[in-house]
C-alpha cells in the first residue's frame, strides 16, 4: 500500500511543476501590468502631494495625498486587504504604531490603512531618491540614519515633538524587511520614544505581504493581505533603562499573534493542495 502511495505521490510531481509553471505564465501579463502602471501612479501623486505641501504647512494635506497613492495602488494591483482590531484604538488618542516588516507593501498597508494622521519614520537611504525623498520631506515624513546614532536621537526628538503635536508615529521596530519571513529582533534604541513621550505602542501584525512581494523582487503575487491593530501597550513604569523589556514585551505580542497564525496554518486541512497561509480563516489575532 505504501508503495502504492508513493508511486502516486512521485507520478504528481510532474504534474505539480507543470501546474506551478502554468501559473507563472498566467501571472506574468498581470505583473508586468502592475509594474507598468505603477511607477506612473507614484510620480502624479508624488506631484499632487507635492504640490499640496506648499498649501499646508505641517504637511497634513501632502500625507493625505500619500495615503490615497497606497489606496489606489493596492487597489491598482487587485490586492484584497482585510482589517481587524480598529474597535481597539480611539480616535481621540494619540499612539505610536509598530507594525512588522517583511515587504515594501508594508508601507503601502500603514500609509493607506492605519486610521490617524501619523508621520512615518524611513530610513534615511529613501530620502536620497530623486523626487521622492523631496515629497516625503515635504509631507512631513521622519528620516532615520541608522548608522548614526547621534542622528537617530534627533530623528527621535523629531517623531516626540509631533506626538506632543497630537500627531501619531509608525515605526517598524524590526529595522529593516525580514529576510525569511519570521519576526525578526527589535531596535531597542527606538523604544526611548514611547518611553519618554509617555505614549503607548499598538502592535501592528501585518500578514501575507512576505508572499506576495518578497524582498528583492519586483514580481507581485497576487495573494489576500490582513492587518491587524492588537491591543495599545502603554508604558507604565518603564523607563529608559527597561527599553530591552519593553521591546520584549511589544515583540512577544507580535509573535503570539504570528504563532497563532501559523498554527492555523499547520491545522488547517489542505487536501494534498498547498495552500499559502495568507489563504486561511483566521480568527482574532491580537
Amino acid at each position: 500500500m505504501r508503495t502504492v502511495d508513493s508511486s502516486m505521490g512521485l507520478l504528481s510531481l510532474p504534474h505539480m511543476a507543470t501546474k506551478s509553471m502554468l501559473r507563472k505564465a498566467l501571472l506574468f501579463p498581470y505583473q508586468v501590468f502592475v509594474i507598468l502602471f505603477f511607477f506612473p501612479l507614484t510620480y502624479f501623486w508624488g506631484v499632487v502631494s507635492y504640490v499640496a505641501s506648499f498649501f499646508d504647512a505641517n504637511g497634513n494635506l501632502a500625507h493625505r495625498c500619500l495615503t490615497q497613492w497606497a489606496r489606489t495602488s493596492l487597489a491598482l494591483a487587485g490586492l484584497r486587504v482585510h482589517i481587524e482590531g480598529q474597535e481597539r484604538l480611539n480616535p481621540k488618542n494619540t499612539y505610536i504604531f509598530m507594525p512588522n516588516h517583511a515587504s515594501f507593501l508594508d508601507t503601502l498597508l500603514a500609509f493607506a490603512y492605519i486610521p490617524c494622521d501619523f508621520r512615518d519614520i524611513i530610513k534615511e537611504e529613501v530620502f536620497s531618491i530623486p523626487f521622492l525623498g523631496l515629497v516625503l520631506k515635504r509631507s512631513g515624513q521622519i528620516p532615520m540614519d541608522r548608522k548614526n546614532p547621534w542622528k537617530a536621537l534627533k530623528s527621535l526628538r523629531r517623531a516626540a515633538d509631533l506626538l506632543k503635536e497630537g500627531i501619531s508615529v509608525v515605526v517598524f521596530p524590526e529595522g529593516t524587511r525580514t529576510p525569511n519571513g519570521e519576526i525578526q529582533e527589535f531596535k531597542t534604541a527606538l523604544f526611548i520614544l514611547p518611553i519618554r513621550s509617555r505614549i503607548p505602542v499598538v502592535p501592528v501584525l501585518i500578514e501575507g505581504t512576505f508572499q506576495a512581494l518578497k524582498r528583492g523582487s519586483i514580481l507581485l503575487n497576487p495573494v489576500p493581505l490582513k492587518l491587524t491593530f492588537c491591543d495599545p501597550i502603554p508604558v507604565d513604569s518603564f523607563g529608559v533603562r527597561d527599553r530591552r523589556i519593553y521591546a520584549e514585551k511589544i515583540r512577544q505580542a507580535l509573535s503570539i499573534s504570528y504563532g497563532t497564525l501559523m498554527k492555523s496554518c499547520l491545522e488547517f486541512p489542505t487536501n494534498g493542495v498547498g495552500l499559502s497561509p495568507t489563504l486561511l480563516p483566521l480568527g482574532e489575532a491580537c
